[in-house]
């Protein structure tokens, strides 16, 4: 019998498959050399909940590798009105990425009509800077009803973080940005584990709204989790 007479046709899907298990390897292998190779920058900008006085930014820092620089500019009390100066100086500072997450204070100052408009305004100024944002919404208040759920606080009538977050996502998807429903998973987070679990996570015994360093940590991971979906190509530089 000759060679060529024998059918290889089953042997095709064999090769098919060989091959694109290797260039997907291969693709991969060349993410992680890149990362080890291209320094990379993020930049940080939202209220306490972010800041690294009692915020997730510091845990977020310590989460990606060697080649990342972290650089935050939240700030205790901040609004989107009161930062858009450091934003400005932080656009100069040319950060791959900017993570943005207001809205506890926000909501105390104006209503989500507004806070989208300057979100809005956020997000495009980042664009023409040449960063590239990525918009979250803010992470929950740890208050719990009598069901041991959590109970987001609202004011004014109809102002809440659930509210602010859905204002945030439309923000997002107008403006074709990543988005990280932070207010959403966090809220799942603590009616997973309750209010006993979620006590730990209190800066002290009666601040439900910052973070020990344990409570830090989960909300980075949280983030990191969904960074890794919503942005793929960072998830060489993340822990």
């Amino acid at each position: 019998m000759l060679m060529s007479d024998i059918d290889t046709s089953r042997h095709a899907p064999m090769k098919s498959m060989t091959r694109i298990v290797f260039l997907f390897s291969f693709t991969i292998a060349l993410a992680v050399v890149s990362a080890q190779e291209r320094p990379l920058t993020i930049g940080l900008i939202g209220d306490s909940t972010v800041a690294s006085t009692y915020g997730w930014g510091p845990a977020f820092a310590e989460q990606c590798n060697k080649q990342v620089t972290v650089i935050n500019y939240a700030k205790n009390g901040a609004t989107l009105d009161s930062l858009s100066k450091k934003l400005d100086a932080l656009i100069r500072k040319k950060p791959d990425y900017v993570l943005i997450q207001f809205g506890h204070n926000d909501m105390k100052r104006y209503g989500v009509d507004p806070y989208g408009v300057k979100l809005k305004d956020y997000v495009q100024r980042l664009k023409r800077g040449g960063c590239k944002p990525i918009v979250l919404s803010s992470v929950t208040r740890r208050s719990f009803d009598d069901t041991g759920k959590i109970s987001p606080r609202i004011i004014n009538g109809n102002r809440s973080l659930p509210a602010f977050s859905r204002s945030a996502k439309a923000v997002a998807q107008a403006e074709g940005v990543p988005f990280i429903d932070l207010n959403t998973i966090s809220i799942e987070h603590h009616n997973h584990i309750g209010p006993e679990a979620s006590a730990a996570y209190n800066f002290n015994e009666n601040d439900k709204t910052h973070f020990s360093k344990k409570g830090a940590r989960a909300i980075a991971n949280l983030i990191l989790k969904e960074l890794k979906a919503v942005v793929p190509e960072l998830t060489p530089y993340l822990q």
